[in-house]
């Protein structure tokens, strides 16, 4: 079982809209909502980029990047709240004995603060988006956890949010099945089955494996 973090398990895209338009602010200038909506689910570089060539401003990106990255590690740390029957999911796969990963493409800096809010061990391998060369939504990050799992991606589930998301798992081979926070952001699924996250049970997701491969 593969898991995206940010809007799917935990509801930490309320910290990402105060450090991009904290970002923004101190580029000079106003996140705008469409301009949120681009970055969702986007590593920190195509984002810096969005932000900035929105805003018609050139800077460094790395270096805007760079203040993001530590702009959000500082929000994180206060906390971040999981999303509405997201550990229940996870604690249900654990107990099921499903191997677990959490891929991500948030750094490594950030998913530490997310982590060590955690039991430790609740996921079997993690995969972060400063650790492949590849980010999402190349395929790259699930190939890599389902590798480390040591099982076939063709036989895996992926809980993910945001289009760039689906596209990688579905790159991968797994079965994706999308539990966005706005089920109308994602009304097609892009390739994805949509389902309420509070629905979500081991039992549905072997069932729509099953159904998929059967």
């Amino acid at each position: 079982m593969l898991f995206d973090m940010d809007g799917t398990l935990f509801d930490s895209e309320p910290l990402w809209d105060v450090s991009l338009a904290d970002l923004a602010e101190m580029l000079g200038g106003t996140l705008s909502i469409e301009t949120r909506r681009r970055v969702v689910g986007g590593n920190l570089r195509s984002t810096a980029r969005i932000v900035q060539g929105d805003l018609g401003v050139e800077a460094d990106v790395e270096k805007s990047a760079a203040w993001l990255l530590e702009r959000t590690r500082q929000m994180f740390a206060l906390g971040v709240p999981w999303r509405p029957a997201a550990q229940a999911v996870v604690e249900s796969v654990r107990r099921s004995g499903i191997p677990t990963a959490l891929v991500t493409s948030s750094h490594r800096a950030l998913v530490d603060e997310v982590l060590a809010q955690l039991d430790p061990g609740m996921f079997d391998t993690v995969v972060c988006g400063d650790e492949v060369t590849h980010p999402k939504p190349h395929p790259e990050a699930y190939l890599t956890a389902t590798e480390r799992l040591g099982v076939d991606p063709h036989n895996c589930v992926a809980l993910e949010d945001s289009p760039p998301g689906i596209a990688a798992a579905l790159g991968a081979g797994c079965l994706v099945v999308a539990v966005p926070e706005d089920g109308e952001a994602l009304a097609d699924g892009h390739g994805a089955v949509v389902v309420p996250l509070e629905t979500v049970t081991v039992d549905r997701l072997i069932s729509l494996l099953a159904a998929r491969t059967g």
